[in-house]
């Protein structure tokens, strides 16, 4: 097993997001808010299985992305809302700094 830090970062602004690992719900929060000090507005971390998984981000009435991951070699998703309404999810081998 090994644990996957989940952030979302820039620009959520009240948003329902829901994140889901391999199809179960990790996190389902009806008010997202970045906190603009230090651009994370939540994080988490998830227990996932060593191998690939499937993160997937959904915004209520808005975008949804997923992604594929390695978890033996990726350590965190980052999940921003751009200011267009777009949504960027992108695997990352490092740790946020906030971490």
């Amino acid at each position: 097993m090994s644990v996957l830090q989940i952030a979302l970062q820039e620009d959520f602004q009240g948003e329902h997001v829901v994140v889901t690992v391999d199809g179960t719900v990790v996190l389902d929060d009806p008010s997202v808010h970045t906190r603009r000090q230090i651009g994370l507005a939540r994080s988490l971390e998830v227990p996932v299985r060593d191998g690939g998984v499937t993160v997937e981000v959904s915004v209520q009435g808005g975008p949804h992305r997923s992604v594929e991951i390695d978890t033996t070699v990726t350590k965190a998703v980052l999940v921003d809302l751009d200011a267009d309404g777009g949504l960027t999810v992108r695997a990352s081998g490092d740790l946020p700094r906030y971490a």
